[in-house]
């Protein structure tokens, strides 16, 4: 009998062919949870095999959840080994996620348990039916094919991850190219690999030296001077590796063509006697176009606060938040990374400050205080950056995939990156949907806005939404169906954008909805392979003219509120519970992410002000 997968749909859970995307009886989509399986290599267990009634063996170590909708078995231990991926939660672009442990009672053997992680860098049939379950390419095979600023994109988001995994003593990952898998632009590890030493820099020199003979001409020159620096050791810590590669794209970028439109839309919901969302640019105007190193900004800010409360605060935010960051961002002094997430910070913190400010001028205590969520992404040059505070959120959807880029500021996220708790466990905890910090509710000397940045090399689109829309996972359901047919070419913004909304009304329908799209478009230039003609690694070769565009004295990478060591504070389990006591007391109220899968009016949730986010060691709900 061939095997089916359940209707994610609560109220259907109909059977359908594996090879549905939408339930045939009800037609909601079912999303494809591959899983890959760590350490164990499966050998006795056939493929099309379905383990403990769910799990569909479709290929090597990779298994189909075949009851999507239902939460893997609990946990009682986390080992060391698997509590590095919890940490290292804040890089989910690059490391899949623990899904949950499954225990298998083989014949003639004993019972065995393995580690399944989820979104690993395996096909989801949107590419291509035929590669449904397949592994994505190996870095080096990805190489091959791959244009200057995509290589350099690579290496750079390489450079980002060498210290937190190596503080995590996982930096092994990172010198094993069958470990490094490719979606596109995005590196994507495996599985971690534990590290017995900690490895050198100059191991990932010698890696790096083997691809030169692929590296495309507008990327050789530079990477084989890389290369002579990371062995020779003139290259020393990985933040002077990610400024050299920083400055190299920065050059790289100008032989690409970026254009971008963007546009929001926001509306009260079908349950709500007012909108306390708010957005730039302005909900249902224009379509906005811009091409280069102009400014194009969103941002969604989530209202609350009762009673003219969470209107007031949204829109405060918005106005101050857009102001600072046209009048300081379109100067081109300005136009580095260093000052763009400074500038960012600075003037969420200073958005915080006016509403606080506000607070207390009108007297406002405890659940009277108003606040707002926030997400804002920015597209400048050849770069993006993300922030947010609060559970708005930001995605990346591509013709692969849709990646959550932010991470929600609630207990249940805090659990996970502490090595807690799983995060599909976490979220089925009371008081898990408690946010520990909005904009407005303290002053932003204990507020930490996170921010991400990444480099733009191919074309995608980035969703900002309030929670009316991403609660109960509809982003992650309904984004194929809403916004892919905008890179296919079959509809336009605008009714992607109506798309989404009808879909938290009908779908959620508890609270106000906004969302803002910016679809970008990078035009790349035809390039050949260039084959390096250096055979010495010696310091006195890496001697560059002045007009060099490889500088291996550059100084170290931008400081961000989301890279490694920063001012965030682990707080203990003593915390935790403390925060969940005040959540229930002294918190305001307002509607949370939802942590389940159907589609009830959510339950309330908090704002927790008193405790401090965390940050790891370094830089979603569960689909």
């Amino acid at each position: 009998m061939a095997a089916s997968i359940v209707c994610y749909n609560p109220e259907c859970q109909a059977p359908n062919q594996v090879s549905q995307s939408v339930c045939a009886h009800c037609r909601f989509p079912i999303p494809k949870i591959y899983l890959w399986v760590l350490g164990d290599d499966l050998a006795d267990i056939k493929i099309g095999q379905v383990i403990n009634g769910r799990y569909l063996l479709v290929a090597k170590r990779t298994f189909l959840d075949t009851k999507p909708a239902l939460p893997p078995d609990k946990v009682d231990k986390i080992p060391e080994e698997i509590t590095k991926y919890l940490r290292l939660l804040p890089y989910k672009q690059h490391i899949p996620q623990i899904y949950g442990r499954l225990t298998i009672n083989r014949s003639g053997r004993k019972t065995s348990q393995i580690w399944l992680v989820e979104n690993a860098p395996i096909h989801s049939g949107l590419m291509a039916a035929s590669m449904n379950g397949e592994l994505m390419p190996d870095i080096e095979t990805g190489w091959k094919s791959a244009g200057s600023m995509r290589q350099l994109n690579w290496l750079w988001q390489i450079a980002r991850l060498w210290q937190p995994f190596l503080d995590e003593g996982c930096a092994s990952t990172l010198i094993d190219p069958q470990l490094l898998r490719v979606d596109q632009g995005i590196v994507k590890a495996l599985e971690l690999s534990i590290d017995t030493t900690p490895p050198q820099l100059t191991e990932l020199g010698f890696l790096w030296q083997k691809w030169l003979k692929n590296t495309r001409i507008g990327a050789a020159q530079s990477m084989e001077k890389i290369c002579q620096g990371l062995i020779s050791g003139e290259i020393k810590k990985a933040d002077q590796l990610v400024a050299i590669l920083d400055q190299n794209l920065g050059v790289g970028s100008q032989r690409q063509f970026l254009e971008c439109e963007y546009l929001t839309l926001s509306h009260t919901g079908p349950s709500r006697g007012q909108n306390e969302d708010a957005c730039y640019p302005a909900a249902g105007g224009d379509l906005q176009y811009r091409t280069g190193y102009d400014l194009t900004l969103a941002i969604v800010c989530d209202g609350v606060g009762g009673h003219q409360g969470g209107e007031v605060a949204s829109n405060l935010a918005i106005e101050t938040i857009r102001n600072r960051l046209e009048n300081v961002l379109t100067k081109p002094e300005n136009r580095n990374p260093e000052s763009t997430i400074s500038q960012i910070a600075t003037s969420v913190c200073v958005a915080n400050d006016q509403i606080s400010l506000r607070n207390d001028i009108e007297s406002r205590q405890e659940r009277q205080r108003m606040g707002t969520t926030m997400a804002l992404t920015i597209i400048q040059g050849h770069e993006a950056y993300v922030a947010n505070v609060g559970d708005s959120r930001v995605y990346r959807i591509t013709r692969s995939g849709c990646q959550q880029i932010t991470l929600d500021d609630d207990l249940a996220t805090r659990e996970v990156r502490l090595g807690y708790a799983l995060y599909r466990e976490a979220v089925s905890t009371p008081g898990c949907g408690s946010l520990f910090q909005a904009l407005g509710m303290t002053s932003s000397t204990s507020l930490h806005p996170t921010v991400h940045r990444m480099v733009v090399d191919e074309e995608c689109i980035f969703l900002l939404c309030s929670d009316g829309l991403s609660d109960h996972n509809r982003v992650e359901q309904f984004w194929q169906q809403d916004v892919l047919p905008v890179l296919e070419g079959k509809i336009d913004l605008a009714t992607a954008a109506s798309r989404l909304v009808t879909t938290a009304n009908t779908r959620n329908g508890h609270d106000n909805v906004t969302v803002g799209l910016i679809h970008c478009r990078v035009k790349q230039p035809r390039e050949t392979v260039s084959v390096p003609t250096a055979t010495a690694a010696s310091p006195t070769a890496l001697n560059l003219a002045p007009n060099s565009t490889l500088l291996l004295s550059a100084p170290p990478s931008p400081t961000e509120p989301s890279a490694p060591k920063k001012s965030y504070v682990w707080l203990g389990v003593g915390s935790f519970l403390v925060a969940v006591a005040i959540a229930g007391v002294a918190a305001m109220k307002f509607v949370p992410p939802s942590v389940s899968n159907s589609s009830p009016p959510a339950p309330s949730s908090s704002i927790v002000p008193s405790i401090n986010p965390v940050e790891p060691s370094s830089d979603s709900k569960p689909k």
